[in-house]
């Protein structure tokens, strides 16, 4: 899978993008100091390429400290194993992230997607199948809890902010001197809501997609908890960078209730039709 050459987006945070078209996802190198560290690292079939990428930049024998993640998902943590291993450098994650560290489906951190497709079609497999898949995607041996303080290890200056609903233990990373927030998916760019968004990728600030998420109401919650930090530069796991009226829109975007979200919660609710 292709990545991006690193682009320059703000002092020291540099942003690459794993993949094209509707699987494009971003992640970012952020120096901090001497040091540089990974926040998100892309799709698992881009682990390669993202090592290249990352290495032109910091120099031959060169590497990160660490690997940190705003979620568990495939698209922003799927290289995390390979290029951990190859680093041999630690991966953080929000301690809630962690039961999906193991590669396997966990019922209680699901999402639609999870249960209409991904359960039923790996329980289709063959065990052995199913372990193998499982295996290639298990990082609990890399995997450390970020401190609930907030601090971020080897990144002074930032602070992770818990921004759950796409996932359990889905964190941003803020910057608050110059007011840089990595949102990964809690905010992105593009409407993944619309077939338009997703195929053309069509500009336009947007919750998480809600086929992917976890609890869309508390996912509204954390969007507003974000539209209180006053970002000025927004820095998405998917879409292009935003700089302009960021807060009023985030709460504009908090405010709304899209048809998608009302739909979400009577099936969570067991309406008919229910998930």
């Amino acid at each position: 899978m292709r990545v991006s050459e690193p682009r320059e987006i703000a002092s020291g945070l540099l942003l690459l993008t794993s993949g094209s078209g509707p699987l494009a996802s971003n992640f970012y190198l952020v120096r901090t100091g001497p040091a540089w560290v990974l926040v998100d690292c892309g799709w698992g079939s881009g682990a390669e390429p993202a090592r290249i990428a990352v290495e032109r930049v910091l120099g031959p024998g060169a590497k990160p400290d660490a690997i940190f993640l705003t979620h568990i998902h495939p698209d922003h943590s799927g290289a995390a194993g390979a290029l951990a291993r190859a680093w041999k450098v630690p991966v953080y994650a929000h301690q809630a992230e962690l039961p999906m560290a193991a590669g396997r489906y966990v019922p209680a951190r699901s999402m639609p997607l999870d249960r209409w497709i991904t359960a039923p079609l790996m329980w289709s497999l063959p065990a052995r199948a199913r372990r193998r898949i499982e295996a290639a995607g298990d990082i609990s041996d890399l995997v450390r809890p970020l401190p609930r303080s907030g601090e971020v290890p080897g990144m002074p200056g930032w602070v992770a902010v818990p921004t759950p609903g796409h996932t359990a233990g889905h964190v941003a990373y803020w910057r608050a001197s110059d007011g840089v927030l990595i949102t990964g998916d809690a905010i992105v760019t593009v409407n993944l809501n619309s077939l338009g968004g997703i195929l053309l990728g069509l500009p336009d600030l947007s919750g998480p997609p809600w086929y992917t998420t976890w609890n869309m109401d508390v996912a509204k919650a954390s969007v507003t908890r974000l539209a209180g930090l006053g970002p000025r530069l927004l820095a998405p796991g998917h879409g292009q960078p935003l700089t302009f009226g960021i807060a009023p829109r985030l709460r504009a975007l908090a405010a709304k209730e899209p048809r998608q979200r009302t739909a979400f919660r009577r099936r969570a609710a067991g309406a008919p039709g229910a998930v």
